[in-house]
């Protein structure tokens, strides 16, 4: 029987996951050399490893974040899928939390971004085209609906954070803040900014959150 430190490089590079550390690492398919962030592969396997952990114990999973976004569907696919979970799910983001990615972020239990990494918020791109009466009803579609999803997931957990708290912001204050923020474009917070604004509960290397391995009971 090979060591369980074999194990693990094993399953992290074959699976993207291990049972045994409750760990997983959301992975992109890279394609001709470029990075599209979260697809549909993404999603499959991020799913089937979140699913595969919560039946085997409801002890804390730990899933490590490294992405640039992706396509909207798939992010709301695995934000459901953490949402449904029956563990607490803990997410580190490395390097950037940015477009859907920060979206995901927002799934987790607790949140917890690396030192030199950095959130970003943004209305996001679309495009879509066909007929002229189908392109418009998409684009009606995507202002009431996903743009309205985007913000209530923001401001549930962006009403908690010390900003609004100080400002005595409800949820639908917040919201309402983070809407007039937008219409000035991409906005980028530091970890500490992303933590003060309530994007995140944490940064690695704090008292609390010292390492990776405090960061859930085992």
């Amino acid at each position: 029987m090979p060591p369980r430190n074999a194990s693990y490089l094993h399953d992290f590079h074959e699976y993207g996951a291990n049972l045994h550390s409750r760990e997983i690492f959301l992975e992109n398919h890279p394609e001709n050399g470029e990075n599209p962030g979260v697809d549909y592969r993404t999603a499959n396997s991020f799913i089937k490893n979140l699913r595969s952990l919560d039946l085997t114990s409801n002890k804390d999973i730990l899933v490590h974040l490294y992405s640039i976004g992706g396509e909207w569907n798939d992010c709301m696919a695995m934000f459901d899928a953490v949402r449904s979970c029956s563990s607490n799910v803990v997410m580190v983001s490395y390097a950037q939390a940015e477009s859907s990615s920060s979206i995901i972020l927002q799934s987790a239990t607790t949140r917890v971004l690396m030192p030199r990494s950095y959130v970003m918020v943004h209305y996001g791109s679309s495009g879509y085209s066909g007929e002229y009466n189908n392109v418009h009803n998409w684009s009606d579609f995507e202002k009431k609906y996903v743009t309205e999803m985007m913000m209530d997931i923001y401001s549930e957990r962006c009403c908690k954070g010390k900003f609004f708290k100080e400002k005595g912001y409800d949820q639908t204050q917040t919201k309402k803040y983070l809407y007039k923020k937008l219409k000035d474009g991409d906005w980028y917070l530091t970890p500490e900014e992303a933590v003060y604004y309530g994007f995140a509960d944490g940064i690695l290397g704090s008292t609390k959150y010292y390492s990776l391995d405090s960061l859930i009971s085992r």
